[in-house]
């Protein structure tokens, strides 16, 4: 399930065939997660520290959920994020897995996990649901302000589900995430993993992985970052259609 940034493509490819995810430990360095809080702050125009960060992001989703929802996608497109995507080990790995040299960065966001915010927790879901087209999809997730674990409600992953195509219910959210909900009864036979992962580490997984946002019992929201890879199909060809909540 874990990887080191010294093992082989071979092997890292086993453990990701194996589980549908893989973790890496220590694979994303401190410099670079200070230049993400750098333009947080710039952005939220708040103290650059941590604590502040998070009270800003708090302050502006209660108050205006458009800003939030743009901050979010805005935070998503700035140079840390994609120089952290580009790393070499990762871009190697990806190539391997979509069989392309010409992989596309897609969807970059902020995420933002806050027990009483409802409208932003996906339940069981594959991304496939949201890239019908897509040959395969690959995410990479990591934390950026604070170490995330099962007391703030890291993503919780159905280790070797990825292997399963499940019925879904798509549920809209006013102003929130459409759910592709797959039921609690489908995953039952699969070991779920909280993925508790430092400041510095990430996690990359398929496509065909059935995750869900955990519940954070914490009175901290838990922000993370996710960037994901994929072809030309993928990019601009995917099949979603998003829904209308007007």
């Amino acid at each position: 399930m874990e990887i080191r940034r010294d093992l082989k493509t071979e092997e890292q490819l086993k453990l990701y065939e194996r589980d549908g995810f893989v973790i890496l430990r220590d694979c994303i360095d401190s410099t670079s997660l200070q230049k993400i809080q750098n333009f947080a702050s710039d952005f939220l125009e708040c103290e650059n520290s941590n604590q502040s960060i998070i009270v800003a992001m708090e302050k502006l989703e209660a108050s205006n959920k458009p800003a939030f929802y743009e901050f979010c996608k805005r935070m998503g497109t700035i140079t840390p994020v994609t120089l952290i995507a580009l790393d070499i080990h990762l871009l190697n790995f990806v190539e391997t897995l979509l069989e392309t040299k010409n992989v596309h960065l897609i969807n970059s966001t902020v995420f933002f996990n806050k027990l009483t915010v409802k409208r932003l927790q996906y339940d069981w879901h594959q991304e496939n649901s949201y890239f019908p087209n897509a040959k395969e999809v690959i995410t990479l997730w990591y934390p950026w302000l604070n170490r995330v674990n099962l007391e703030n409600g890291t993503m919780v992953m159905a280790k070797g589900g990825h292997k399963m195509k499940y019925d879904t219910e798509r549920i809209p959210t006013d102003n929130g995430v459409t759910q592709m909900k797959i039921s609690n009864e489908s995953l039952s036979e699969f070991e779920k993993i909280n993925c508790d992962l430092e400041l510095g580490d990430a996690i990359l997984f398929s496509f065909n992985s059935p995750h869900k946002t955990g519940f954070n019992s914490t009175e901290v929201p838990r922000t993370t970052i996710v960037t994901r890879y994929s072809d030309k199909t993928g990019k601009f060809e995917n099949g979603w259609v998003p829904v209308s909540y007007n």
